[in-house]
C-alpha cells in the first residue's frame, strides 16, 4: 500500500500535470492518433449542420448549439470512465498527455525547415498547407516562414499551454473542455466566409480561455530581451488584429524576437489584409523555431516552478 501522504502528493494537480507533460514529450504519439486528427470529422459535421442557404439566425443558432452537442457527451463519457478507473490520477495523466499536443508542431516545423533549406519551396508550401487555412500556393520562402511561425505560436498556446492551465484551474474535465473548444474553433474557423457567423461563438470562447495564459506569458516576457518594448508594442498593435489575445501574443513575441508577423493573406482566393505586427524585420529560415522555442521554454519554466513550490510546501508540512 502507498502511504497516504505520498498518495496525496501524487494526486496533486502540479504532479499530475508534470507527469503528463513529460509523457507527451518523451513518448510522442503519432499525429494521426492525437486530438487534431478529429478535425476532418468535425469539419464534415460542420458542413452538414451549417448549410449555405441558412439564414443569419440559423447560422448563429447552429454555432451556439454545435459546441454543446460535441462537448456534453464527451464530458459525460470522460466523467464516467474516470469514476470507473482504479486510480483517478493515472486516468488524468493518460488523458491529459493525449490532450496536450506540442510534438506534432515541432515535427511540422522540422519538415518545413528541411524543405526550405533544400530549396524545395513547393513541397514546403504543401507541408504548411496541412497546418494553416490560408492559401499557400503563392507564398515565398519568407511568407512560408512567417506563416509557420504564426501557426506554431497560436497552436502551441491553444493546444499545449491553455490546456495545461485549464487542467490546473478546472481539473481534467476542464482541460477536455478547453481542447474541444480549440478543435471546434479550428473546424468551424470564422476566417472562412462560410463559417463567419457559425464559428464566432467557438472563436470567442477560445479567445476567452486563452486570456489568462496569454497575459501571464506577457508578464514572463518581461524577463526576455526587449521585454518592456514588447509589452508596450503589443498593447499598441493588438487593436488592429481580429482576435485580441492572438494579437497580443503575436505582437509581443514578434517584437521580443525582432521579427515581423501578420500582413495580407488569401483565404479561398479572397485577399484579407491583416495588420503587420511585431518588429520590422521579415523572418528567415533560421527564425522558424524562434516562437516555438520561446513559448516552450517559458511554459516549462512555469510548470517546473509550480512543481518546485508545491514540493517545497509538502516537504515543509511533513518535516
Amino acid at each position: 500500500m502507498i502511504p497516504q501522504e505520498i498518495r496525496m502528493f501524487l494526486d496533486a494537480p502540479p504532479v499530475v500535470l508534470l507527469a503528463a507533460l513529460l509523457l507527451e514529450s518523451w513518448i510522442p504519439i503519432p499525429a494521426r492518433w492525437k486530438p487534431s486528427a478529429l478535425i476532418p470529422l468535425l469539419q464534415r459535421l460542420v458542413k452538414r449542420v451549417n448549410r449555405k442557404n441558412a439564414s443569419v439566425q440559423q447560422q448563429w443558432l447552429t454555432g451556439l448549439l454545435l459546441p454543446w452537442v460535441v462537448i456534453v457527451p464527451s464530458l459525460i463519457a470522460s466523467w464516467s470512465v474516470r469514476n470507473l478507473a482504479p486510480w483517478e490520477a493515472l486516468f488524468d495523466i493518460l488523458l491529459l498527455s493525449w490532450l496536450l499536443e506540442s510534438q506534432p508542431i515541432k515535427e511540422a516545423l522540422l519538415a518545413i525547415r528541411q524543405l526550405l533549406q533544400q530549396d524545395k519551396l513547393a513541397l514546403a508550401r504543401l507541408q504548411l498547407s496541412r497546418w494553416v487555412l490560408r492559401d499557400t500556393q503563392s507564398l515565398s520562402s519568407m511568407g512560408v516562414c512567417k506563416a509557420a511561425i504564426e501557426m506554431s505560436i497560436l497552436r502551441l498556446m491553444g493546444q499545449w499551454i491553455t490546456i495545461a492551465f485549464g487542467y490546473l484551474l478546472l481539473g481534467i474535465h476542464g482541460a477536455l473542455f478547453c481542447r474541444l473548444i480549440q478543435l471546434l474553433a479550428q473546424s468551424c474557423n470564422m476566417k472562412l466566409e462560410t463559417n463567419r457567423i457559425c464559428g464566432e461563438f467557438s472563436a470567442r470562447m477560445l479567445q476567452t480561455l486563452n486570456t489568462i495564459p496569454v497575459f501571464l506569458f506577457l508578464l514572463l516576457q518581461l524577463s526576455q530581451p526587449r521585454g518592456f518594448t514588447a509589452i508596450k508594442n503589443a498593447f499598441r498593435q493588438f487593436r488592429h488584429w481580429p482576435a485580441i489575445t492572438s494579437g497580443l501574443l503575436l505582437s509581443n513575441i514578434g517584437t521580443s524576437l525582432g521579427i515581423g508577423l501578420g500582413g495580407p493573406r488569401f483565404y479561398q482566393g479572397n485577399k484579407i489584409r491583416y495588420a503587420r505586427i511585431g518588429a520590422h524585420h521579415d523572418p528567415s529560415v533560421t527564425a522558424l523555431f524562434s516562437g516555438y522555442h520561446r513559448l516552450i521554454r517559458l511554459g516549462w519554466f512555469c510548470w517546473l516552478t509550480l512543481f518546485a513550490f508545491y514540493g517545497w510546501y509538502v516537504y515543509a508540512h511533513l518535516a
